[in-house]
């Protein structure tokens, strides 16, 4: 029989892991409603070229819309690393997970995207997949693990992402682009665990982990901006979810050395979780983005 003190500190471990996951859901509905605003102006701005025309960007921190949507998600990254310090990072990504199905509402009712029975099918398939991990959540807190193997870890993803933009041979590289920010945003959760796990915020500010997370998160939103320009949001959006949800879990395996279930439904979900997730993205990869988006044809003029 537990002990009385070990009942009182399970519950207070209950407790903390609920509060996590209803600040992920806060910090997930505060990102879907900016990435909103971040597809919709982005249709009208001029073309980013892949994320790199600067010429571009200027114009873009200009629009007030823009920028409201970059406070929104400003705003809900900072409720995300909130979270993160009450649950492993796998059991805080799981909670984010809805703002998927949220933001394919938003862009069919507030964008007129349209959704072809295969994409509504892959998109299911993600979210089918994502439901499945958040099933297979314990009630583990997050500890202060100490990572392992960031460097290799960091370049295998980095030479990722580098292939999955030279792979997409379309004209706009609309799921490249998606998979590349998604890998490249995964692996800026992974760092920022480990930025959530310092001692004080003094040694957060000084640690070698903020400049890490805030790269990571630049260079990734770069090309998540690029791929919601490119290409039509119902697509892009869960191929670029789904990658960067799965990275941080398998950072959490490889480099935290969180484990998997090995027991009960959580034992079955857990992997078929990966499946489906990884099965829709590919579908969505493959027969989402058959045609360039409007942006092709329409490109707004920069002001001289």
């Amino acid at each position: 029989m537990k002990s009385h003190h070990g009942v009182i500190e399970e519950g207070g471990c209950v407790r903390v892991m609920y509060s996590a996951t209803l600040l992920a859901i806060l910090a997930s509905t505060s990102l879907t409603i900016g990435l909103y605003f971040l597809k919709r102006q982005a249709e009208r701005l001029p073309s980013l070229q892949g994320g790199w025309r600067l010429s571009a960007w200027w114009v873009f921190v200009r629009d007030p819309w823009w920028l409201f949507g970059m406070v929104l998600q400003i705003a809900g990254y900072g409720l995300y690393l909130l979270a993160l310090r009450g649950a492993p990072l796998s059991v805080v990504h799981t909670a984010l997970n809805g703002g998927i199905a949220f933001f394919v509402l938003l862009a069919v009712l507030g964008l007129g995207e349209r959704v072809g029975p295969l994409e509504w099918f892959g998109v299911s398939t993600v979210v089918a997949g994502l439901v499945a991990l958040s099933a297979s959540l314990s009630s583990e807190t997050a500890g202060s693990a100490v990572a392992h193997g960031v460097v290799p870890f960091s370049l295998v993803l980095t030479g990722a992402s580098a292939l999955a933009l030279v792979l997409d041979t379309r004209p706009r590289r609309a799921i490249g682009l998606s998979v590349a920010s998604g890998l490249i945003l995964g692996l800026g959760s992974v760092y920022a665990k480990e930025l959530a796990n310092a001692e004080s915020f003094a040694a957060a500010l000084g640690s070698i982990d903020l400049g890490l997370t805030l790269a990571a998160n630049m260079i990734g939103f770069a090309l998540m901006q690029a791929a919601l320009q490119s290409g039509r949001g119902v697509v892009v959006m869960p191929i670029f979810s789904a990658v960067s949800n799965l990275v941080p879990i398998i950072g959490g395996l490889v480099v935290y050395g969180e484990r998997l279930p090995d027991h009960g439904p959580s034992a079955v979900f857990r992997p078929l979780a990966f499946v489906l997730a990884i099965g829709g993205a590919a579908l969505l990869a493959g027969f989402g983005e058959p045609g360039g988006s409007p942006l092709a044809e329409y490109e707004p003029q920069l002001e001289e």
